[in-house]
């Protein structure tokens, strides 16, 4: 199958500490990690991972930094030829500091809010990928992350054939015009909290509530993640929960990367909704509990491996 992700990429540079850091100490440089970054380009580089024919596009500039993360994604199986690059860009840059024991995370990011407006000669570019992708048989799946609104747009404008998943993570402009070409809208437990104006969900009626209330923002299918409560859907105008599995968490942006490319797949290979979302619980409990980022992701002997040791820990929550 062949999977389109269009969003953030850029370069992380990953610095691990610990609560009882004295402030101003140095931290040693066994404990930095630099390699490449963004929701959408890690879910590319995962799913390249499990030997899927994967596309990633972005903005980036032609410099050092643009070259590192195209490389890292090249060289593990992603198509990265349709990447736009603009002396208008600036590549976006992170800085992380994790801390090991609690899994607090501070990121300082250098980007730009909204990239370059598309060229005619990019646009030229996008027409020849998209005439290349226009001729396979089976549907395409477009993954988005609301960054690269027009790039985003446009492809899915031009692009027949295709079913649309959206990560939302914040109620911005760009964001909110996105979500309407959505098949599929993921948001967090925090998103539908804030959307609502509650704390927290505290019964499966409020989840209900919210699943309903949230369709505001597109016509296509709701999920909420609800973190180690699971994931939830409206079916019949129901609310279905489907449980997560017990894992001691990774980092939670590594855990939306692997969510959302696991359930990636399973649309693209056209798995009922259930157990998509089954499948993807099961892929962020199976990612290496000992590392970070990308090579924290598991590959799909890891995942066959723990559906055998954790299928009995559901812990339902509602």
């Amino acid at each position: 199958m062949t999977i389109l992700t269009v969003g953030f990429a850029c370069l992380d540079l990953i610095c691990f500490t610990s609560t009882d850091l004295e402030q101003n100490d140095p931290i040693a440089s066994d404990n930095i990690v630099r390699s490449g970054g963004g929701s959408c380009a890690n879910t590319a580089y995962l799913l390249a991972l499990w030997g899927e024919t994967i596309y990633h596009i972005s903005h980036l500039n032609n410099d050092p930094y643009g070259n590192q993360i195209v490389c890292e994604l090249t060289d593990a199986g992603v198509n990265t030829g349709q990447f736009i690059f603009s002396e208008k860009m600036v590549t976006p840059l992170e800085a992380i500091t994790i801390d090991e024991q609690t899994g607090s995370q501070t990121v300082i990011s250098h980007r730009l809010t909204t990239p370059p407006k598309l060229t005619e000669a990019e646009k030229n570019k996008l027409n020849h990928f998209i005439q290349t992708l226009s001729g396979y048989k089976y549907d395409i799946v477009i993954l988005v992350d609301g960054y690269e609104a027009e790039l985003s747009e446009y492809i899915i404008d031009h692009l027949p054939k295709t079913k649309v998943i959206m990560s939302m993570d914040n109620l911005s402009d760009s964001s909110l015009y996105l979500a309407q070409h959505a098949d599929y809208l993921i948001v967090t437990e925090q998103f539908a909290c804030a959307f609502l104006k509650l704390k927290s969900f505290n019964h499966k009626e409020e989840i209900k509530s919210a699943l309903k209330k949230l369709r505001s923002l597109t016509s296509g299918k709701i999920i909420i993640r609800l973190d180690e409560k699971g994931s939830a859907f409206l079916d019949h105008q129901q609310a279905v929960i489907i449980p997560s599995f017990k894992s001691q968490s990774v980092d939670k942006m590594t855990e939306n990367d692997i969510f959302q490319g696991a359930f990636a797949y399973g649309i693209s290979y056209g798995w009922p909704l259930e157990k998509t979302l089954l499948f993807a619980n099961l892929s962020v409990c199976a990612a290496n509990k000992q590392k970070r980022g990308r090579s924290a992701m598991p590959n799909l002997v890891d995942i066959n491996r723990a559906s055998k040791t954790v299928t009995k820990n559901f812990t339902p929550y509602f």
